[in-house]
């Protein structure tokens, strides 16, 4: 239950912070946490807000009962207030929850089983004993599900980021100058689509491109295809509608 939580709260967390963290923002996260991991082969490594999260929860920065880097995120970078109700929620909850004492589950299947005190007495070792075992086992079926869980959803998230740059690539060069419309179907803010027309004023494929990517930013991650799909036959694109189809039907995960 408390992994689980956790595991939603991560999902919320980059769902909603993602579009915030640009190259200069992550720049300043990795900066700012280098002496954490205290490896810049692996920080070079890193590319975007999740696989940073992924690597301070390596180095048990974060995890499920240590969210502060993820407040402080959302505070200094976001500024978003229902998830800094949901940061703030969680851990009012983790204060009325007994705590898992975890060994770091990105590091090592191993339990340590040194700290606990065992009787001298036969009956009473084998008994704590076996308890131990089983709550070795315990934890470590709950670790493995977790870790794939994790593991897949960061699959489907990286699919579905290469599915829908697909799609922009597609739709820059066929909207022409359909994009007004269909950006107005998305419900992009009319000033939002005029500072796009300034600022590419005579490039169709620029607008549309730069209208798709607010779009995009700004989507439900489950529900920005059928969005995108619904505006464009609302904006007398069937043609393209029918295409943007048969791009998502190729792959479930979106």
């Amino acid at each position: 239950m408390m992994l689980d939580r956790y595991s939603l709260l991560r999902q919320e967390f980059l769902s909603i912070a993602e579009p915030f963290i640009d190259s200069n923002v992550l720049d300043e996260l990795k900066q700012n946490y280098a002496h954490n991991i205290d490896s810049k082969r692996k920080l070079s490594k890193v590319t975007d807000l999740q696989m940073l999260i992924r690597l301070l929860e390596k180095r048990d920065i974060i995890s499920y009962d240590k969210i502060e880097p993820l407040r402080y995120i959302a505070k200094r970078f976001i500024g978003d207030s229902n998830l800094e109700s949901s940061l703030h929620d969680y851990e009012n909850w983790l204060g009325t929850v007994p705590l898992l004492h975890l060994y770091n589950m990105y590091q090592s299947d191993e339990v340590s089983t040194s700290s606990i005190s065992i009787s001298e007495s036969p009956s009473s070792s084998n008994l704590s004993q076996s308890t131990t075992e089983r709550s070795a086992e315990s934890l470590s079926q709950i670790t493995q599900t977790l870790h794939c869980c994790l593991e897949q959803e960061e699959r489907n998230n990286n699919r579905r980021k290469l599915l829908q740059q697909t799609v922009l690539l597609q739709l820059k060069d066929r909207l022409g100058r359909s994009w007004r419309d269909v950006a107005r179907h998305l419900d992009i803010r009319e000033c939002e689509i005029d500072a796009v027309q300034s600022k590419y004023p005579y490039n169709l494929k620029e607008q549309s491109y730069e209208i798709l990517q607010i779009y995009i930013s700004q989507s439900d991650k489950e529900q920005w295809a059928i969005n995108l799909i619904r505006a464009l036959e609302k904006g007398r694109r069937r043609d393209l509608k029918e295409f943007v189809e048969e791009l998502v039907l190729k792959n479930k995960n979106i």
